[in-house]
């Protein structure tokens, strides 16, 4: 019984990498750049629900994107990749709360991002602050293990995506629009990172729920 399990789970993941490979090569990531092995597997969502409550999404709404230095992260529990962002917006879409980021394509999380429906957003206090710039923020899941870097314990949110139980705000969002970012409405002085043709994709997700640490 325990070989078969083992057979049938290998079977599981090697499906789900055949999947996962045909998505980031469709978006241009090279077969040198697919993650082989599943990331660090999140806790069940039951710890979530231990940890973090619910708050009610049109008071908060509003708030979302204070302080500034925030995670994103997309993926699902076997392949998920979480990146440092500092821009973004709030507000209304169509009667929808809606929660707004931008991704440079070059990033790593942009194949993620691309693929997943779900994507969480998460905020973190100053005690967090240094690892959420240093180990999200300046290095690449490329190459580097985030999880065991930083120390952070993903956990599974509700509506399927994954987040970190460090955090002291979490917002779960269903991704219902994405679209490149004209060079025209880039500041000057970031200018010089489109070069080469690449550009930020504009991610509008609505937001399913907002949670706050108990």
């Amino acid at each position: 019984m325990e070989n078969r399990n083992n057979k049938e789970s290998s079977m599981k993941h090697a499906i789900h990498l055949v999947a996962l490979t045909a998505i980031i090569l469709a978006v241009g990531l090279t077969a040198a750049e697919i993650p082989q092995k599943p990331r660090q597997q999140p806790l069940p969502v039951e710890e979530f629900y231990k940890h973090f409550e619910k708050v009610p999404t049109n008071k908060e709404t509003g708030a979302l994107f204070a302080p500034r230095v925030f995670l994103g992260t997309a993926g699902d529990k076997e392949h998920y990749n979480s990146l440092t962002l500092g821009w973004g917006a709030c507000g209304v879409l169509w009667t929808r709360p809606v929660a707004i980021v931008y991704i440079h394509e070059t990033r790593f999380s942009h194949a993620y991002f691309e693929a997943a429906p779900i994507f969480t957003l998460s905020w973190y206090g100053n005690e967090h602050r240094q690892t959420v710039v240093r180990v999200f923020g300046g290095t690449s899941g490329r190459d580097t293990d985030k999880e065991k870097t930083s120390g952070f314990t993903p956990v599974e949110t509700p509506d399927g995506g994954v987040t970190y139980l460090e955090a002291e705000k979490v917002v779960v969002c269903r991704k219902v629009m994405r679209q490149p970012v004209p060079t025209e409405f880039v500041p000057k002085p970031l200018d010089g990172m489109n070069k080469g043709g690449h550009v930020h994709i504009q991610y509008t997700g609505e937001v399913l729920s907002v949670w706050k640490r108990k």
